[in-house]
């Protein structure tokens, strides 16, 4: 094959694959060249086109005047928005193209043609359109693997019977569309559970919008919830603003801390609950809503009830179905799961290897934790950070989560050399755990000779625990 043929074939390929037009005349303006996307923008078969001058096909083309200038397309004069008389094209009405012109020459410097390279508008505006979805989708996907990050049943952590079965039930009310409220302590993990329904309900397309009821003042909780119109009150935005139940149209609105909604807004929202519609602030036209509201409270919504600071209809439309979550210190098996895990990521995060001593993991497990899996998650962040060892002992905790030292163990009287060597156990023993027992695999991990590790091993007491198949 010779160069020129080999040539010839990539350029008719290029023509073929591009999505813009191509047209190319001889030094006379006789159409030599021209690729099907131009042949179909111009509603012309190829062979009724080739060999024309380029006047007879296009009556407003520009390229005499290229061929006449000599333009080599460099700069903005090869650059300009091409017009087309209504009939000469396949669109109805006016139709332009954005064209970049250049002139061919030999080795020579002899001019032997020029050529059009075509941006059609509609194309154009089909890119766009193209561009614009794939940009949404993309959003559209982040947004729900971030939400899958922090949510979903999978990563609710715990192994106690009473919370399996509470992650049995949610996941089943998921499925459904009823409203849900959930009540429970403070840091029991209400949003998570919220987040997790929205991912396993027919709307984990649509958006999951979180409101706390109790972080906004009174004066503005009605306009963010439902929006407001211009002009509505001193200080609204140009064009007003929509709400939150306009924006999680279609999704899921998390209404947190409900117990702390005032009274007066109480009853509107009751009303946007039974006509799914809401009316902005200074508006005069309901717009339709398709939202499902999963509430939660920390509070005695029956106590308010009696007490007549929660309207008893609002809590029988939010209390269709009502999950109730777990107190850490009622799942004492899991919170070590918690610590650990906690403290798993801020080792990922630093590139650290920070463990628990024996005597703090006895603290965590018998501290009663009120703030349940959020205080949880404090301690842990402070005492790694005020750790200046590889390992976290009692000195690191907070005072109320320390317990007292007990007569068979004097406290912080440790010794440095005492605790160096409890770290190094439990590093071997970790590692031989993550190599199944594997000794040579284990030396190789940790830096040292196999000899030396056997060593270590029979001085720290550390024997091979059986590997189950």
């Amino acid at each position: 094959m010779t160069e020129d043929h080999r040539c010839r074939l990539v350029f008719q390929e290029f023509l073929d694959k591009t999505e813009d037009g191509f047209i190319v005349v001889d030094k006379d303006g006789i159409i030599t060249e021209i690729n099907q996307n131009y042949c179909d923008f111009l509603g012309r078969d190829r062979e009724s086109v080739l060999g024309q001058p380029i006047g007879l096909v296009i009556s407003t083309t520009t390229m005499y005047d290229v061929l006449t200038k000599r333009h080599r397309g460099d700069g903005d004069q090869g650059v300009y928005i091409k017009l087309y008389r209504e009939g000469e094209t396949r669109d109805s009405g006016d139709a332009y193209a954005v064209a970049n012109r250049f002139c061919v020459f030999d080795e020579a410097g002899e001019l032997l043609g020029a050529a059009a390279h075509m941006k059609f508008r509609q194309r154009a505006m089909d890119t766009a359109r193209e561009i614009a979805e794939l940009e949404l989708r993309y959003y559209k996907e982040a947004y729900q693997n971030s939400l899958s990050g922090s949510g979903g049943f999978q990563c609710i952590i715990g192994k106690d019977p009473k919370l399996l079965a509470l992650k049995q039930t949610s996941s089943q009310v998921a499925k459904t569309n009823f409203p849900v409220l959930i009540t429970g302590e403070t840091g029991t993990g209400k949003e998570v559970f919220a987040k997790a329904i929205h991912l396993e309900s027919d709307r984990r397309e649509g958006p999951f919008i979180a409101v706390n009821c109790g972080a906004i003042p009174d004066t503005l909780l009605e306009s963010e919830l439902f929006g407001y119109e211009e002009g509505a009150f001193t200080g609204a935005k140009r064009g007003g603003k929509p709400g939150k139940f306009q924006l999680a149209n279609g999704g899921t609105l998390f209404l947190d801390e409900i117990g702390d909604m005032p009274f007066p807004l109480q009853v509107k929202l009751l009303r946007v609950l039974q006509d799914q519609q809401v009316e902005r602030v200074g508006g005069e036209t309901p717009d339709p809503v398709d939202v499902r509201i999963v509430a939660a409270t920390r509070q005695d919504l029956q106590k308010m009830m009696r007490e007549n600071t929660f309207r008893e209809d609002l809590y029988y439309r939010l209390a269709v179905i009502n999950l109730e979550t777990i107190p850490l210190r009622d799942r004492p098996g899991d919170i070590l799961l918690h610590a650990n895990h906690y403290l798993s990521e801020l080792n990922k995060t630093y590139k650290t290897r920070v463990i628990f001593s024996d005597r703090v993991k006895k603290c965590l497990r018998t501290y009663s934790w009120p703030g349940n899996v959020r205080e949880l998650q404090n301690i842990v962040a402070g005492a790694y950070a005020s750790c200046d060892k590889m390992i976290i002992d009692l000195g690191d905790l907070p005072t109320k989560v320390s317990a007292p030292p007990s007569s068979a163990d004097p406290g912080g009287s440790r010794r440095l050399a005492d605790i160096v060597t409890a770290y190094e156990a439990t590093v071997i023993r970790e590692a031989l755990r993550r190599n199944g027992q594997n000794v040579q695999a284990t030396a190789a991990e940790l830096g040292v000779e196999r000899s030396l590790l056997y060593k270590k091993m029979k001085r720290l007491g550390i024997k091979l625990q059986k590997v189950l198949l």
